[in-house]
């Protein structure tokens, strides 16, 4: 298998057709696509960063692509260069993508950086699934030849769409159920009552991002630097996404709202059959009648009557935010941080470092395979 750097946007334009081709003929995570991927790229690189996506071509046919780049870091003075995903960017779980063997496509992409190239340091791979590429496991790592560390990863929550509403809903625990639908009807029993605004039009996203930040400022994420608007960058990021994506129809933004009023929000990306939430938001006014939660179900019922497989919840570490999602979804997915080292690099004392911290018990939760 032959590898090959592209490090020019013209090259990345150029790899578009094969890209879409190879997402449609392996499922792929949204933030794994095309889309996502240069767009990521365009608004978040910096002045240092290179592009560095590695096509795997066997003959004339491009039968894999690694969305990498390449940072530059400095840790107690020794600069280094970094291997990473462009989705880690804003995204989740990110992956290669390879109309092939998965591990015989990452066992490829380490012989050629060992071999063939070598201005990077470290390789870090987030969000992977604990199980390994296609189930087979993380038993390749150790072939590479390099200082692993393995860290959690957190958790992905989704929800299988199959079956009805009804059907999903007498699964949830009795409890959730119950809750569900006290405030339901508390909502419905007042004189405005409650609907989902759906808006998926281009032309109207700007001003549904508007009205999400508004929300989303109006709660705790205002002033604690996370959410959509964060920053300039992030903000202008999400609506050039989610104009794109909706123009596609990959994409929507929903509204809970009472007497003329936004009360919750979110997000959705659609790639083939999975549904994708990525941010929710609400108004602290309402916290009593969790429309958080209400605009996720009135969503669900929606998706469970249409041609969809799966909802994703997305990934997250830590507790906070994830017993709602856990109470609601009927599958979850644990995932696994890995962290390459080269260790014939300038880095060669902080490996040693970290192993013989690791043998002494300083870091008795990561696990190290490897040379």
């Amino acid at each position: 298998m032959n590898v090959q750097i592209v490090d020019t946007m013209g090259g990345f334009d150029r790899l578009e057709n094969c890209w879409n081709a190879l997402a449609e003929k392996r499922p792929a995570s949204f933030f794994s696509t095309f889309d996502y991927v240069q767009t990521a790229w365009r608004h978040f690189h910096g002045s240092t960063d290179r592009l560095f996506l590695l096509t795997l071509s066997d003959g004339s046919t491009v039968a894999g692509i690694a969305p990498f780049c390449i940072r530059r870091h400095k840790r107690k003075g020794i600069p280094y260069r970094v291997i990473r995903f462009i989705s880690a960017w804003e995204g989740d779980r990110p992956g290669i993508l390879t109309s092939g063997n998965e591990v015989a496509a990452w066992e490829t992409i380490f012989s050629f950086l060992e071999t063939e190239f070598r201005d990077w340091e470290v390789l870090e791979l987030p969000e992977q699934p604990v199980r390994g590429p296609d189930g087979n496991g993380w038993d390749f790592l150790s072939r590479s030849g390099w200082y692993w560390e393995r860290s959690p990863g957190g958790v992905d929550y989704y929800i299988s769409l199959a079956g009805s509403w009804e059907e999903y809903l007498k699964r949830l625990d009795s409890h959730t159920r119950h809750e569900w639908r006290r405030k339901s009807r508390r909502m419905s029993s007042t004189p405005e009552g409650y609907f989902v605004e759906w808006i998926s039009d281009p032309k109207q996203i700007p001003d549904a991002l508007a009205r999400f930040v508004a929300l989303e400022q109006s709660g705790w994420k205002g002033n604690t630097g996370i959410g959509v608007a964060k920053d300039e960058r992030h903000r202008a990021f999400y609506e050039d996404l989610l104009t794109q994506m909706a123009a596609k129809g990959q994409a929507v933004v929903c509204f809970l709202r009472s007497g003329g009023e936004d009360m919750a929000s979110l997000f959705n990306f659609f790639q083939r059959d999975v549904i994708f939430c990525r941010h929710t938001t609400y108004s602290p006014a309402h916290t009593a009648n969790s429309p958080g939660i209400l605009i996720q179900a009135e969503g669900l019922r929606r998706w469970f009557e249409e041609p969809y497989r799966e909802y994703d919840f997305l990934s997250m570490k830590g507790e906070k935010g994830s017993k709602w999602k856990a109470d609601w979804s009927n599958g979850r997915r644990e995932l696994v941080d890995w962290k390459g080292y080269r260790v014939r690099s300038r880095l060669l004392p902080l490996v040693a470092a970290r192993r013989l911290k690791r043998l002494f018990g300083g870091e008795a939760e990561k696990v190290a395979a490897g040379g």
